[in-house]
């Protein structure tokens, strides 16, 4: 029966020791460095990523902004054009007035200078004066009087 058993420890040489030690720190840096680029590729991906989703919000944001210049840009082509046909349906309205009135006007003179009429105005206006000069058929005022005052056959 064995009570207490006693081992001593080796003695590991100093040098051993320190290069231990060494890679020990050597390995625990390399671990520190991968883990490190890890942590790097993520947060590069991570911004990435963000970046992406910016540029497409900003895309979304720009379509809508030029949807709605669009739509402002019909708007305004719309009242023009409406603009537009309430000033031509009133120049038409005008011309058509004023063509109604001329076309009354017309018939109007039509009537009112009938040939009786014109033979009544030149017989008024040639009793007003006093003296007459003729010399003939042959003179101005003569064929005048009797191209208006002779009768048609």
């Amino acid at each position: 029966e064995i009570l207490n058993l006693v081992i001593p420890k080796p003695d590991i040489p100093q040098d051993i020791a320190l290069n231990y030690k060494q890679v020990k720190v050597q390995w625990t840096e390399q671990l520190v460095a991968k883990q490190q680029k890890i942590t790097e590729e993520i947060k590069k991906e991570t911004e990435l990523l963000k970046a992406v989703a910016d540029a497409r919000r900003q895309k979304q944001v720009l379509e809508i902004k030029i949807q709605e210049r669009i739509l402002e840009t019909e708007g305004q082509r719309h009242i023009s054009e409406i603009n537009n046909q309430i000033v031509r349906d009133k120049q038409n309205n005008l011309a058509d007035i004023a063509k109604y009135a001329k076309d009354k006007e017309a018939a109007g003179n039509t009537a009112l200078y009938s040939p009786e009429y014109v033979k009544l105005q030149v017989a008024q206006s040639l009793t007003n004066n006093t003296k007459f000069f003729f010399s003939g058929q042959e003179s101005v005022l003569g064929g005048l009087l009797t191209k208006i005052l002779a009768k048609k056959k």
